[in-house]
C-alpha cells in the first residue's frame, strides 16, 4: 500500500508536482493495496474539462483549447468477497450486478482467439459486442445509463481479457494472430491525421450484432453447442516468453494474481451532458481503478497536490488515457480523445488531432465563470448535427473550421506567456520547447509538467492571484512595478480573449448547436461587458467567460444572482489543476448519504 508520511510536505517550494520519494514502499504493487471494506478501499478522482476555443472544429482536424476544472468525479472500488461484481451510479440511478465467472470465461475465449495489443487498448470492434451481452444491455438502448454501464463492461472485459492472454504467455502458449480487417484508431497520437472515416471505430462496434454467447461446459462434461471462440489448447513452447508485453515479467502481480470480483461506486460533482466533461472524467476514473487493480499499471508515486494525492508515471497516464478514450467513445459516437487526456493529465493545453498535446504554461491571471443552462444535450446527436451541415454545405463549413482554427491559435499565443527567471525577467528558453510549448505526453522534462499546474499546493498562488508559477522571489519595488504591468497586461489579455469568445461562439451557433437557454445566458453576460461562449458540443450545456481582473465581488455577486434567477447553475473554479489521482483518505462524497434531490440525471429522463 502506498504510505504517505503524516508530517511530509510537499518538495516543491512552487507548488509542483514531486514524487513521493521515500514515504513510497520500495515493495508496494497494486494488489498490496487491500481493497476490501476493512481496508479502506481504492479511491480514485479525475476532474472535469471545458473546451475554451475550437470545439467540433477539432474533430475535423483543427485546433482547440482545453482546461481541467476542479469538479471533480470520484470512485471508490472494493474488492467483493461473494463473487459478484456491483457498479453503482447513485447520481444516475444505476444499480448492477453481475457474477465474477461469467467474465472469467469470456475473458479466456477472448485471450484463445484474439491477441493482446501491447500500444492500444482492446479492439472496439471484438470486445463491445461480448460487452453489450454479458452486461445485459438490449440493442436499442442508446441512454446516458447505458452507455455508462457498457463502457464499463468495455474497460472491465478488457482488463480480464488483458490479465488471461499475459497468463497464456506467461504458459508459454503462442499468441494467436491478430484478425484481419479490424478498424483500429492510432491512439499513440490523439484524433485523427487524416480525413474522418465514415464510421469511426465505435460506431462499427456498435452496429455489430450481439453473439449468442453460449456457457462453458464444466469440467467433464460434453457440450453439444458450438463454441463462439475456438477452444482447443495450442501446444506449449518451450520456453516461456521471459518479458511480456507492456514490460511485464511472467512472475508480475498482473500476471500471477487472479482478477477479483469488485465494487466500484461512481459519484459526480458536476452535472452530466453539460458539456463539462462527465463522460471523459468517468472513463478516466474507472479506466484507472481497474488498470490498477488488476496490476496493469502500478501505483501512483508522483505527489499531485498540498493533500497529498499522488498521480501516476507519464506512460502510465499515457495508458491510462488511451484506455479511457476509447470508452469515451462508446459513449459519444466518435470522441477526438481531447476530454480523456485532459481529464487524465490536468491542466491547460493546446491540442490538434495527429499531434501530442502541447502544454500552455505560465497562464495569466485571468478568472473564469461556468454557467450551467440545465438543457441536457447529446454530444453525439451534436456531432452528427455538425457532420450533416458539413456534408450539405461543405466549403462554407470547410472556411468555419478554419476560422475556429486560426481562434485557438490566436488563443495560444494569448494564453501563453514565456516562464520568467529569479530576477523578474527573461525568457528560460531551456524549458520551454518550440513556439513555447511543450508536449503533454512523451518524453517531457519534469519541470514542464509541474508548471502547468497552478493549483496543485496552496502556496502556487496567493489570494489575491498576483504571483505566477516559475516566477521566484522578487524585491518590493520589483514586485509593485511588476505586480502594475501584469494587471495592465492580463486587463489587455481579457479584451483579447473575450472577443474571441463572442466570435467562437457565433460560429459555434452558425454551425447549428445553439440553444434559446445559451442565448439568454449570453444576453445576461453581455449586459456587464462580458462575452460567453459554449464549451463542448453545445444544444444546450455549458456556457463559460473570462472575467475581467480585479472585477468587484459585489459585481460578481450581481451576475451571479441574475443567472440564478433564470435557473441556471454558477461556478467559478479553478481552471487547470490537477488530473487523476489517487485518494489517500475517502473523498468527502462517499461518506454521506445519496439523495434523490443529488441525482443530476434521474433514469426517467433517459428511457
Amino acid at each position: 500500500m502506498v504510505v504517505i508520511g503524516g508530517d511530509q510536505a510537499l518538495d516543491s517550494p512552487s507548488g509542483s508536482t514531486s514524487r513521493a520519494g521515500s514515504s513510497v514502499s520500495a515493495t508496494a504493487s497494486p494488489m498490496h493495496r487491500n481493497t476490501t471494506s476493512q481496508h479502506g478501499g481504492l479511491f480514485v478522482s479525475a476532474p472535469g474539462k471545458i473546451i475554451l476555443f475550437g470545439e467540433h472544429a477539432v474533430v475535423y482536424g483543427r485546433t482547440a483549447i482545453a482546461g481541467s476544472i476542479d469538479l471533480r468525479t470520484y470512485v471508490s472500488l472494493y474488492t467483493s468477497a461473494d463473487g459478484r461484481i456491483y457498479l453503482s451510479l447513485p447520481d444516475l440511478g444505476v444499480e448492477k450486478t453481475w457474477m465474477l465467472k461469467d467474465l472469467l470465461k469470456a475473458a479466456d475465449r477472448l485471450a484463445a482467439e484474439y491477441p493482446i495489443e501491447e500500444d492500444q487498448p482492446p479492439s472496439l470492434e471484438i470486445l463491445v459486442p461480448i460487452a453489450r451481452k454479458l452486461s445485459g444491455s438490449c440493442e436499442d438502448q442508446c441512454g446516458v445509463q447505458h452507455l455508462a454501464i457498457l463502457a464499463f463492461w468495455y474497460l472491465l472485459l478488457g482488463v480480464a481479457h488483458r490479465k488471461s492472454g499475459l497468463s497464456r504467455l506467461a504458459r508459454g502458449l503462442p499468441a494467436p494472430p491478430l484478425p484481419e480487417g479490424l478498424h483500429r484508431t492510432n491512439l499513440s497520437v490523439i484524433g485523427a491525421t487524416s480525413a474522418q472515416p465514415e464510421k469511426s471505430e465505435a460506431e462499427i462496434a456498435l452496429s455489430l450484432p450481439v453473439p449468442p454467447l453460449t456457457p462453458l461446459p464444466s469440467p467433464g462434461a460434453q457440450s453439444t453447442a458450438p463454441p463462439v471462440f475456438p477452444t482447443s489448447t495450442p501446444t506449449p513452447t518451450s520456453t516461456p516468453t521471459p518479458l511480456l508485453p507492456g514490460n511485464l515479467r511472467a512472475d508480475s502481480p498482473a500476471v500471477q494474481q487472479d482478477l477479483l470480483a469488485v465494487k466500484a461506486t461512481v459519484r459526480f460533482k458536476l452535472p452530466s451532458c453539460v458539456g463539462l466533461g462527465s463522460s471523459g472524467a468517468y472513463c478516466v476514473c474507472i479506466a484507472t481503478s481497474l488498470l490498477q487493480t488488476a496490476g496493469l499499471i502500478p501505483p501512483p508515486s508522483i505527489v499531485a497536490d498540498e493533500q497529498g494525492n499522488l498521480t501516476w508515471e507519464e506512460d502510465h497516464l499515457d495508458i491510462i488515457r488511451k484506455w479511457a478514450t476509447a470508452a469515451e467513445s462508446l459513449i459519444h459516437g466518435r470522441a477526438s480523445g481531447l476530454d480523456a487526456a485532459v481529464c487524465t493529465f490536468g491542466g491547460v493545453a493546446s491540442f490538434k488531432p495527429g499531434h501530442r498535446i502541447e502544454h500552455l504554461k505560465n497562464l495569466p491571471d485571468l478568472r473564469v465563470i461556468l454557467v450551467n443552462s440545465k438543457v441536457e444535450r447529446n454530444t453525439a446527436r451534436m456531432v452528427q448535427t455538425v457532420k450533416e451541415r458539413l456534408k450539405k454545405f461543405p466549403e462554407v463549413v470547410d472556411a468555419m473550421f478554419g476560422s475556429i482554427d486560426a481562434i485557438s491559435l490566436d488563443a495560444a499565443k494569448i494564453l501563453h506567456r514565456p516562464l520568467l527567471e529569479e530576477n523578474g525577467g527573461g525568457d528560460t528558453g531551456s524549458t520551454v520547447q518550440e513556439n513555447g510549448l511543450g508536449p503533454f505526453g512523451g518524453n517531457m522534462v519534469e519541470q514542464d509538467h509541474h508548471s502547468l499546474q497552478p493549483t496543485r499546493t496552496a502556496s502556487v498562488r496567493s489570494s489575491s492571484l498576483s504571483s505566477y508559477v516559475g516566477g521566484g522571489k522578487r524585491n518590493s519595488s520589483a514586485s509593485v512595478i511588476s505586480a502594475t504591468s501584469e494587471k495592465g497586461e492580463n486587463v489587455d489579455t481579457f479584451s483579447k480573449l473575450n472577443d474571441l469568445c463572442r466570435i467562437n461562439n457565433q460560429l459555434l451557433i452558425a454551425l447549428g448547436v445553439g440553444h434559446p437557454k445559451v442565448d439568454l445566458i449570453c444576453t445576461t453576460l453581455a449586459r456587464y461587458g462580458i462575452h460567453p461562449k459554449m464549451t463542448g458540443a453545445g444544444g444546450g450545456g455549458s456556457v463559460f467567460a473570462f472575467l475581467k481582473p480585479n472585477t468587484p465581488q459585489t459585481l460578481l455577486d450581481m451576475i451571479d444572482g441574475e443567472l440564478r434567477s433564470h435557473g441556471f447553475e454558477v461556478w467559478q473554479p479553478p481552471l487547470g489543476g490537477p488530473g487523476v489521482v489517487e485518494h489517500q483518505t475517502r473523498p468527502e462524497l462517499f461518506q454521506t448519504p445519496v439523495s434523490s434531490t443529488q441525482c443530476s440525471t434521474p433514469a426517467s429522463k433517459h428511457k
